[in-house]
């Protein structure tokens, strides 16, 4: 113990800072969203009530930071209380900010995405169409799960929303973020030798691993997409078996089809797999939840880890940090 505290001071002492995984403690959240505004990181989550026995959220949260070390708790910037067409499962979201304004993408009911707006990050939050943005039980092509809303502005400005569970869907939004632009579309994910990779349910005999859902490169639920160089990333959850976690496939399309590559990170401890990657001050990180506080798949901790790339721009996958995460100021 003395070498481990000698070692801390000795970092403090150099200039580096520390912090604990999972970085937010007080509180369970999951889902992390992370987005950087007017230089400051922020991360908007979904949030595990105290008693959880299922994924009964019922309202979103959100944190700031200017040093990956010290966060600032927002609270609940957005409600059911706040949502006239919807009453359970506040799951999650994400934030994009356009022309001044902030938008807040939140799924609800399994069936439904709606979208509210705010003059800063951090809300308050109100309802901008009164009714769901995407709603599967008008629109079946939507899938029979639509939740994960996941945006992406591009650089020639058009806006993007993808989100689906095994179903992966995308479809494109006008300037003003709260209207779509066009019909939606199927993502459609390759191995690199060109066939199709598909979701599968395991047979009841076959043991809950990934190989049994199709392999690897699935896609089960919670997409986000990113744009590094001339590369779009396509980062998902590939289902829920005991070897589940966040992979990623690559397009030179924002529609894709996408390229399965490999994963983002290890497994982590709970059995669902959601996150982000953002770039902020120069540095790649990648956001997660876990159970290792509440040991309850049900009651989760969002965290951070530092992400890298190889000189072909493929992702080292992470190891998830579980004790601490050291980090440069």
């Amino acid at each position: 113990m003395k070498k481990y505290i000698f070692l801390f001071l000795t970092l403090v002492s150099m200039g580096f800072s520390f912090a604990q995984n999972p970085f937010i403690t007080h509180k369970f959240t999951a889902d992390p969203s992370a987005r950087v505004f007017n230089g400051k990181l922020y991360v908007y989550s979904s949030h595990d009530e105290d008693d959880a026995t299922y994924f009964d959220m019922l309202d979103w949260a959100c944190f700031s930071t200017t040093n990956m070390v010290d966060w600032n708790d927002h609270g609940a910037i957005f409600s059911l209380k706040d949502i006239k067409w919807a009453n359970k499962w506040a799951w999650a979201p994400d934030a994009v900010e356009r022309n001044g304004k902030y938008y807040f993408y939140f799924p609800v009911e399994r069936k439904k995405i709606g979208v509210a707006v705010a003059n800063h990050p951090e809300g308050p939050f109100k309802d901008a169409l009164g009714k769901p943005l995407i709603n599967s039980l008008e629109e079946p092509f939507a899938g029979p799960e639509p939740i994960d809303p996941g945006i992406l502005i591009d650089d020639d400005k058009q806006a993007y929303l993808y989100f689906g569970c095994r179903d992966a869907r995308v479809v494109k939004l006008k300037e003003n973020m709260i209207e779509r632009e066009g019909s939606l579309h199927e993502i459609v994910i390759l191995d690199k030798q060109g066939k199709r990779l598909l979701w599968k349910e395991r047979a009841k005999s076959a043991a809950n691993l990934q190989v049994n859902h199709g392999g690897d490169g699935v896609y089960g639920e919670g997409p986000w997409v990113f744009k590094r160089k001339d590369l779009y990333y396509y980062v998902y959850s590939n289902g829920w078996a005991k070897d589940a976690t966040m992979v990623y496939a690559t397009s030179q399309n924002p529609l894709g089809p996408f390229v399965y590559q490999g994963k983002v990170m290890e497994p982590v401890s709970s059995w669902t797999s959601h996150g982000s990657v953002v770039q902020y001050k120069g540095k790649w990180y990648v956001f997660y939840h876990t159970q290792d506080i509440s040991n309850s798949g049900f009651k989760r901790s969002i965290c951070v880890d530092e992400l890298f790339f190889n000189e072909k721009g493929e992702i080292i996958p992470v190891k998830p940090t579980r004790t601490g995460v050291i980090k440069l100021k």
